[in-house]
């Protein structure tokens, strides 16, 4: 009775792992035939009765693994897990590709997620498969990051290219030695477009350690240190590029960025005056360049100031903060002389440098004039040309102009 006992319990233990593997594959065989039907029958006519078949089916077999991984059924062989999750990724993959369909909702994420589990069951069981769902959908996501970027998009365009990257990635488990290196740069790109200084600090800093090719990775994160405060860690970065690219006048602009920052208005200007030779056409460099030249001491640095703002507006006319600037040199040294002469005594002598002082304060008013007035077409709301010119036409008699601007000025106010 005993032997037979032994016979019987053994023959049950049996028929359960018989019923285990049976109970998933049922499932996973009907879902590849309704998989199968709708490739052939059903996908180029937009029918998704097939497909809906599939899904239901995978999902079914995915519920029971789980069961029985949830159970640690030492009797669920680890091919038919990956078999599961590999039908799983091709279903959930044809459903992600229905665009505009309900059906499509969420769909990726699934389909990437079996994927990634299928490989993880059994790296070497249907790799292939599930690189071919996961290719298309990475290749998806990174054209629509490409034409997210070129519309300016660029927060769409930064999830895009994540996505893309995430998926080549779980392509790739257990390999260190393929990089998608360009999705990487892109998706660094679009953070820094999009605002997103952190994220964008964390890919550009792995595009330096993987020793990328490009530029634009050295100049970006000083640009990104720069933002932050950490003039020291954008120093070295720039320095690294340099060291990597020999030659490039790529970052002589986020030097020139570093040194003012810094600081260091005297060796700024020198790295400026270089930088100006490099990009003549560049406005933006030539008002730089004036702007620290009116902080300078020494003699001509007021004219090499006003020199640059006049090229800046040669480079781009109608260049608001140069007008400005312009205007604010002349202003300034004009209520110097009137400052000056309003100290003056009564004695005759006083009265020839008062009138010596009125006269070269009114001509700098004069010099002045017509920036601010440039100005205000530049950038008519701008408060402070308005009390600019209020003040240039009292100075200079004109009472009514001066009135003119005052009520401007005090409309804007409110």
């Amino acid at each position: 009775m005993k032997k037979i006992l032994l016979s019987i319990v053994a023959l049950l233990a049996f028929n359960m792992v018989t019923y285990a593997q049976a109970d998933v594959t049922k499932y996973i065989n009907t879902a590849r035939n309704h998989l199968q039907n709708y490739v052939q029958d059903e996908m180029t006519q937009g029918k998704t009765k097939s497909l809906e078949k599939a899904r239901e089916a995978i999902d079914e077999a995915t519920k029971r693994v789980k069961e029985k991984q949830a159970a640690k059924d030492s009797k669920l062989k680890s091919k038919n897990v990956a078999k599961t999750w590999t039908y799983r990724a091709q279903v959930y993959g044809e459903l992600a590709g229905l665009e505009g369909n309900p059906l499509a909702e969420g769909a990726k994420a699934q389909a990437v997620e079996a994927a990634s589990k299928a490989i993880a069951a059994d790296p070497k069981a249907d790799r292939d498969k599930n690189n071919m769902v996961l290719d298309q959908m990475r290749i998806n996501d990174y054209n629509a990051g490409a034409d997210n970027f070129k519309e300016k998009d660029y927060a769409a365009a930064y999830e895009s290219f994540k996505s893309s990257l995430e998926i080549f990635e779980v392509m790739n488990t257990g390999s260190k030695e393929v990089i998608d290196t360009p999705t990487i740069a892109m998706v660094a790109y679009s953070a820094q477009n999009a605002g997103k200084s952190d994220d964008a600090q964390k890919y550009l800093e792995r595009l330096v350690e993987l020793d990328y090719q490009d530029e634009t990775v050295y100049t970006a994160l000083s640009g990104i240190y720069m933002e932050k405060g950490e003039s020291d860690k954008a120093s070295d970065i720039i320095g690294k590029g340099k060291e990597r690219f020999p030659g490039s006048n790529a970052f002589l602009i986020n030097e020139i960025n570093i040194l003012m920052k810094s600081n260091k208005q005297s060796e700024a200007v020198g790295k400026m005056e270089e930088a100006a030779k490099l990009y003549p056409d560049n406005a933006s460099l030539f008002f730089a360049l004036g702007s620290t030249y009116e902080t300078l001491e020494g003699d001509g640095m007021k004219q090499k100031a006003i020199d640059s703002y006049k090229a800046a507006l040669e480079k781009k006319p109608g260049y608001f903060d140069a007008l400005y600037n312009l205007g604010a040199l002349y202003y300034n040294q004009a209520a110097e002389k009137t400052k000056a002469a309003s100290g003056l005594g009564m004695s005759s002598s006083d009265q020839a440098k008062y009138d010596v002082l009125s006269k070269e304060a009114n001509d700098l008013f004069k010099q002045a004039l017509p920036y601010f007035e440039q100005a205000e077409t530049a950038n008519s709301n701008d408060l402070n040309t308005l009390i600019a010119l209020k003040e240039i036409h009292a100075n200079l008699g004109d009472l009514n102009k001066s009135k003119e601007y005052k009520t401007k000025f005090e409309a804007l106010k409110k």
